[in-house]
């Protein structure tokens, strides 16, 4: 009888045991990743109306290219073109966090993180211009027909 109490109350310390570790890890890897603390990459979509603001006037793509990557301090490419409902995507490529807010104030992102993206369904034409508001030298079009 006293073997068999022994043997449960070792396997439940092995139980706790691993239970602890697990929570110890879980922890250390979100406070080094905060994208674990949602359990996805910090990513949000929005939807926006007309506006005709200017930004900057860079590079021109057509509606292919839906990505933007912020990069070197820069949106790259800087002006795109594309068909009214598509869906553009920023993604925070650089080792420092970024914002995206539209000059009219129109859509804007929370701060991204390195790794972070943000989404946003541009489903009236327009011309919108962008910055980022943590470096406001860093500016964007998107030209929506």
């Amino acid at each position: 009888m006293y073997r068999k109490t022994n043997r449960g109350l070792l396997a439940l310390i092995i139980i706790i045991i691993i239970i602890i570790v697990a929570g110890v890890y879980l922890y250390y890897a979100q406070s080094s990743n905060p994208n674990l603390q949602t359990g996805m990459n910090n990513s949000t979509n929005q939807s926006m109306g007309n506006n005709t603001s200017m930004g900057n006037n860079s590079t021109n793509m057509t509606s292919a290219a839906t990505t933007i990557s912020i990069q070197n301090m820069a949106f790259n490419p800087s002006k795109i073109t594309v068909k009214s409902g598509t869906n553009v995507q920023w993604i925070n490529n650089d080792n420092t966090q970024h914002q995206i807010v539209s000059d009219s104030g129109a859509f804007q992102s929370n701060t991204l993180n390195p790794g972070d993206s943000y989404n946003f369904f541009f489903d009236k034409t327009g011309i919108y211009g962008y910055h980022d508001a943590l470096n406001s030298t860093i500016t964007g079009t998107i030209v929506v027909q």
